[in-house]
């Protein structure tokens, strides 16, 4: 009779197992539910704590999360009773996710602490390294770096002790982010280069993609641009083979980015377009994809096709109700029409006195993107249409003294704002 009983726990607790690993988590508590029922009539402790476990489990993912807490405190207290300290460990894990869901972070950290401290050194120990890391993400969200640090550092040398590479890689990651947040670049770039290695060796694709975009950014932010873009280009190629379609979107915008900061008008309205193309949702962030592909066509005298994009995302704005962003397009708008008029104009000049027109309409286009830049406090961006137009200025001979009065002053805004 104990047989069949057992037996007819496992099955559900097999079923509950499957339906959670295919987020059915309606389907997963029913089982464990009964599961639970089975568990007390078969009356071994053990058996009841880790059920009550898997059900507080499922119930987190549902969000259900006083049901959750009650039944970690439950199996808590049966494995205190009978000294399983593995099972405590679990509990006091799983009150600690409870915690994290509810953002009191304070009693997640001390949740966790308790968990690993009880943690038996003959259990598995790629689960303790597990443990740390979620420690770590706890204590960043506090912004205690130095113990986030810490904890990610020791959950990264259980990995590499006991040959998990791909968790390594995963906290060199996230080792790199936290590096990167307190201003220390060197080390950021130590550890995302380590974890590109790592991802590569275990042919980890994906990955390897996201972790080269991670070391794009940190290029780009350190003004760093060919070595971001050898990093951004190579995370593409591996997004259209291995990744999801919104990633390989988001992919192509940010190297759309790189290659506009470069010149590369061509290719940045390529990437752009790949970008759009891809690009899943109808929202905010296609919308801003067809402002800034927009910007790129002005830059580039494109008028007609600039205003196409510019109205594009016009109508998201005015649906959404954005006034600020919507401010802005209308700016672009008025701005791309006066040039289209002036452009227009009785205008029988020599060829040369044409070049000189045509170098004003573009520095325009530069200066007025600068300034719609600056008014929105993006001024590392307008700064870099200031630049721009101060060369395209110079290149042509015209007069650039008020172009570097603004540099000035942006520079200034820029350096108080780091």
């Amino acid at each position: 009779m104990y047989d069949e009983e057992l037996s007819a726990w496992r099955n559900l607790m097999e079923s509950g197992t499957q339906c959670l690993g295919e987020e059915q988590y309606l389907k997963a508590e029913k089982y464990y539910m009964l599961g639970v029922l089975k568990a007390y009539q078969l009356s071994v402790p053990e058996i009841i704590a880790f059920t009550l476990r898997l059900l507080a489990t499922v119930r987190v993912r549902l969000g259900n999360l006083e049901f959750a807490k009650e039944g970690f405190k439950e199996a808590l207290s049966i494995c205190e009773e009978i000294q399983n300290t593995k099972g405590m460990a679990e509990a006091w894990a799983g009150l600690a996710s409870v915690s994290v869901k509810k953002g009191m972070f304070k009693d997640a950290s001390w949740e966790y602490e308790r968990s690993i401290s009880v943690y038996p050194s003959s259990s598995p120990q790629l689960r303790l390294s597990m443990l740390y890391a979620d420690l770590g993400q706890v204590y960043a969200a506090l912004k205690d770096w130095t113990s986030a640090k810490s904890a990610y550092i020791k959950a990264r040398e259980l990995c590499r002790l006991h040959g998990f590479p791909k968790g390594e890689g995963e906290l060199d990651v996230l080792l790199g982010e936290l590096c990167f947040r307190q201003g220390e670049e060197t080390d950021a770039l130590i550890n995302l280069k380590h974890a590109c290695q790592v991802f590569a060796q275990i042919n980890d694709m994906i990955s390897l993609s996201n972790t080269l975009q991670y070391l794009a950014l940190l290029y780009f932010d350190q003004d760093e641009i060919q070595l971001a873009f050898n990093c951004q280009q190579r995370a593409v190629a591996l997004c259209i083979k291995f990744n999801t379609i919104n990633v390989f979107s988001e992919s192509c915008y940010f190297l759309g980015k790189i290659e506009q900061f470069l010149e590369n008008y061509e290719e940045a309205k390529y990437y752009l377009g790949l970008s759009i193309r891809f690009y899943p949702e109808y929202d905010l962030d296609l919308a801003l994809r067809y402002q800034s592909l927009a910007g790129i066509f002005f830059l580039c005298m494109d008028l007609d096709k600039a205003e196409t994009n510019y109205l594009i995302a016009l109508d998201f704005y005015e649906k959404v109700g954005d006034d600020l962003r919507a401010g802005e397009v209308f700016e672009a708008l008025a701005a791309l029409r006066e040039i289209r008029e002036r452009k227009k104009g009785p205008m029988k000049v020599h060829n040369e006195l044409e070049k000189y027109h045509q170098s004003e309409f573009a520095l325009e286009a530069l200066v007025r993107l600068a300034e719609l830049y600056e008014k929105k406090r993006n001024f590392r961006e307008a700064l870099e249409y200031y630049w721009k137009a101060l060369e395209m200025g110079r290149d042509a001979e015209l007069t650039t003294d008020w172009i570097e009065s603004r540099v000035q002053r942006v520079s200034k805004r820029l350096r108080r704002k780091s």
